[in-house]
This record gives structure tokens, sequence and C-alpha cells, in this order.
């Protein structure tokens, strides 16, 4: 287990991270896709109050509040670590509540959403276990809690490994100026060729859209991954009932569906 001073200096560390990197993967053929294709997209179109509440931890860009408004109308609450990618969702559109938090301690009271999502997320935290018993802890009698982790036997583990540690190396040696015209430009073609093939739609990144994705993969300052087992184990412990279990993203996630039951 990390000393809190490591965990605090890890996280800061990781808000800096993504106030200087935000995530602002957030087009409409993404959002469709993970609509119609993903296990948080089934859930989401699962709602069926518009009075039901949903929280998105560790939201990014926003993307589960453009898909609940577009689907059942019911309230999210938008909540990252970091202030910069929160006010780069603000400026690109109004996803509601804005929520600058901390996923190993939130700022919200037991069993208060129908709807919790943490979609690539607690793998960037020191400890993914805490994070996760965290999200655990929102969900309701009769709520759903869908978190994706990255998977620990995808291609994406020794992706992030091997040439990961490459993109670090180097970043050390020259710096982001030196990436933008060395490594960077293969990852924005690679991600252009690849992403309409996955989502079957036209689809182009502007730059400075894939330049934060290139460094939220591969320059986090922490980050782990994990298998299905190690999740339900942590379910488990949470008292929460499994309904369902996908590899999504290439096969770069490991994602659950799980349901707290009426009677604990």
């Amino acid at each position: 287990m990390l000393s809190p001073e490591t965990t605090a200096s890890l996280r800061s560390r990781t808000k800096a991270h993504y106030d200087r990197y935000p995530f602002g993967f957030d087009q409409e053929e993404i959002l469709e896709e993970k609509l119609q294709h993903r296990v948080m997209g089934d859930a989401i179109r699962g709602l069926q109050r518009r009075t039901a509440l949903v929280m998105d931890v560790g939201c990014g860009a926003c993307r589960v509040a453009r898909l609940v408004r577009r689907t059942s109308g019911a309230t999210t609450i938008n909540v990252d670590l970091s202030m910069g990618t929160l006010r780069d969702a603000r400026r690109r559109h109004d996803p509601g509540p804005l929520v600058n938090g901390d996923n190993l301690q939130l700022p919200f009271r037991d069993g208060c959403a129908d709807l919790v999502i943490s979609n690539g997320v607690i793998h960037c935290t020191p400890n993914p276990r805490a994070s996760f018993l965290e999200l655990a802890r929102m969900v309701k009698p009769g709520g759903t809690l869908v978190v994706s982790v990255y998977d620990r036997r995808s291609w994406y583990y020794y992706t992030f490994r091997y040439a990961g540690a490459l993109v670090r190396g180097l970043r050390a040696l020259i710096g982001d100026r030196g990436l933008k015209v060395t490594v960077f430009p293969f990852f924005h073609v690679g991600v252009n060729v690849l992403l309409p093939l996955a989502t079957r739609r036209t689809l182009f990144l502007p730059v400075e859209t894939s330049w934060n994705l290139f460094h939220d993969q591969f320059t986090t300052p922490v980050q782990s991954f994990h298998t299905f087992e190690e999740l339900t184990g942590w379910a488990d412990e949470a008292r929460l009932v499994c309904e369902g279990r996908r590899r999504e993203a290439a096969h770069q996630l490991a994602t659950l569906r799980l349901r707290r039951p009426q009677t604990a």
C-alpha cells in the first residue's frame, strides 16, 4: 500500500497532467458508438425516470451527460479531478453540474445515485480498489454501477509497457516539442485510420484532441491494469451483483455492469 504522502503526490501529478492535456475525445461519432455499442450506453438507455440521478466520476469531456440528456433527460453530476478538464468541457458545451472532486474521497452521501459510471478512470489512481469501493458506496439499492478499467490481458498492456516506456523516455530527453515532430505524427495518423474502422463512421480527430489523447494513452503519471477476476472480487466486497461483463474499445477495456440489491 502506498503511503499517504506518495498517494497525494501522484494525485497532484495526475491533476496537473489532465489540466495540461484536457480530455476532449467527444466527437459525435464517438458518442453514438458509446450509446449504441457499450455497456454504459445500455445502462443510460435503460434509465426510466427523468428524476434519476447519474454520477459520471472522471467525467473528462462529459460524454455521459450528453448521452443522458438525449435519452432520458435525467440529471448528471459530472465529477473530475482536473479543473482544466472541467473548464474545457464547459467551453465546448453545457454539460450541467460540474464538481471538482477526487474519486478516492467523493463529496456525496452513501446511496445517492441511480447510476454511477466511471469509464477508464480508476486505473489512473494510486489505489484503484479504494476508488472502486468509493464508486460503489454511492449506488442506491436497486441502482447500477458501470466501471471500465484497462484490461490486463489486452494488447494495450504491452503497448503501454513497452511503446509507452519509449515515449516517456523520449519525453524526458526531448520534451513535448520533440515528441510533436517525432512520435506523435505516427500516433495521429494511426488514430485517424483506426477510429473510422472501429466506429464504422467517417471521423477525423483534430490535432489538439489527438495530442491530448496521445498523452492520456502514454504519459499518465500512474497507470494500472486489471482482470475481470480482480474486479468481481471488489464487487463482492462491495456487495454488488454482476449483471454482465464485456471487453470494449478493441479489447482495451474490461467493463462490468453491477447492481446493488434492493436489500443488502
